[in-house]
């Protein structure tokens, strides 16, 4: 009986010479930032899972609204009791969502098909696991002979739903129609209700 659970891996050595199919992706997607920021901004912030101080930054983008609001607020709340949870109504209120339509077609590296991880050698849990580890993939793969536009993940936070990660010397010159207002969280339908729920304001 296998005993391995799937720990991250790193990239292999001889990734660069690995058949390496990409999905192409489409269509509306959401992103949840600072209202300060640009709709399409990309980080650099070693923080976030594939960003990097010394690479390109990269756009991250949720397939729902939902998705993307829990990618930013669940660190927040997860190690509080139920009866505990509340948001910060500053940082709720500092951010806004935006819909963006990608630019036509993007090649990515699906890291949710099994097909993909067996190509790449990696586990299940390598684009889940630490972030100096996602980093390096991500870094890899940027000069992967495929030329990705970036990467299709699962999200960590949201069961069941994905995320984008765009690397910007892929994506950023292309032609974005992107709006330049965002919607106030508080007005969405699908998040007002978990606001409204863990006492949106009891925590400045």
């Amino acid at each position: 009986m296998a005993l391995d659970q799937g720990p991250a891996t790193p990239p292999p050595p001889d990734l660069g010479a690995r058949l390496l199919r990409l999905r192409e992706v489409s269509g509306p997607w959401h992103r949840i930032g600072q209202a300060r920021f640009s709709p399409l901004y990309y980080s650099q912030d070693p923080g976030w899972r594939f960003s990097s101080a010394s690479q390109p930054g990269v756009l991250y983008l949720g397939d729902t609204p939902e998705t993307c609001f829990w990618e930013v607020f669940w660190d927040d709340l997860v190690s509080r009791p139920p009866a505990e949870r509340r948001f910060d109504a500053a940082k709720v209120n500092a951010r806004r969502l935006w819909a963006l339509n990608l630019p036509g077609a993007l090649r990515v590296v699906d890291t949710t098909a099994a097909a993909t991880l067996h190509a790449l050698g990696a586990h299940g849990g390598t684009f889940l696991g630490p972030y100096a580890n996602c980093q390096a993939w991500a870094a890899a793969l940027r000069i992967h002979p495929t030329a990705p536009d970036g990467l299709l993940f699962a999200s960590a936070r949201h069961t069941d739903r994905v995320c984008l990660a765009l690397f910007a010397e892929r994506t950023a010159h292309l032609g974005w129609a992107a709006p330049t207002s965002g919607q106030e969280l508080r007005a969405i339908p699908g998040i007002a209700p978990v606001l409204s729920t863990h006492g949106l304001g009891l925590l400045t």
